[in-house]
């Protein structure tokens, strides 16, 4: 039996519309599985696990050279481990000059007075009494000395050891020092102790050599 024609036919079903929302698209899931497909190469959690061990072996191996090259460092700083080109080259030892000089006259000399304690004006007082000698007279000024309990420092050059020779015969109880000047000028540095000149009538003019107290062994070094 044939179903008659004229009955109503089901209106066609439309095609799902697209979801919105206050006039905007709504991204369902089954819009982003047409944009990326599901190709079955999702990384598995395994492979998570493995790049954690292999950035945890990394970070110990690097922490382990961080300390090794520290305590090379450390072991070579206090002489426990030599490696060439590693160790500091030594400073050169001062020692005090051995030639014997003869005395110049005062008035040969030009001599730079500094202050290196707190008493204001000694620099200027001392070197009055020095051109009353006949020494030239250079710079007067202050200057800091790290050495404490001195007369004086008397400091020249290779050219004016001669000099500085005469200087240590004028004031008693001074500690001569090398420079590298060029010229024979001499510098005396008033320390603490400096009181005064040896008088001009006594100043021992017989040749001699420099006098460094604090570079000399002591009488008991020698002996050994």
């Amino acid at each position: 039996m044939t179903k008659p024609s004229n009955l109503p036919q089901k209106p066609k079903r439309k095609p799902a519309e697209t979801l919105r929302l206050q006039g905007r698209n709504i991204i369902t899931e089954d819009d982003l599985d047409e944009v990326f497909p599901d190709d079955g190469n999702v990384e598995k959690p395994e492979i998570y696990s493995h790049r954690k061990i292999l950035h945890g072996v990394v970070l110990t191996l690097l922490v382990a050279l961080i300390i090794a090259a520290v305590l090379t460092a450390l072991a070579v700083v206090r002489g426990d481990l030599k490696i060439p080109g590693w160790s500091p080259t030594p400073a050169p030892e001062a020692t005090c000059p051995v030639a014997v000089h003869e005395y110049p006259p005062n008035d040969s000399i030009t001599v730079n007075v500094y202050n290196g304690t707190q008493e204001e004006g000694l620099a200027g007082q001392t070197s009055g009494l020095l051109a009353k000698r006949g020494y030239e007279i250079g710079e007067v000024a202050s200057k800091r000395m790290s050495r404490t309990g001195l007369t004086a420092v008397i400091i020249s050059g290779p050219a004016g050891e001669a000099n500085a020779f005469n200087l240590q015969r004028n004031i008693p109880e001074t500690e001569y020092v090398a420079d590298q000047r060029a010229d024979a000028s001499v510098d005396v540095v008033l320390g603490s102790k400096f009181k005064q000149f040896v008088p001009p009538d006594s100043v021992d003019q017989t040749p001699g050599t420099l006098s460094c107290p604090r570079l000399s062994p002591e009488p008991d070094e020698v002996a050994k």
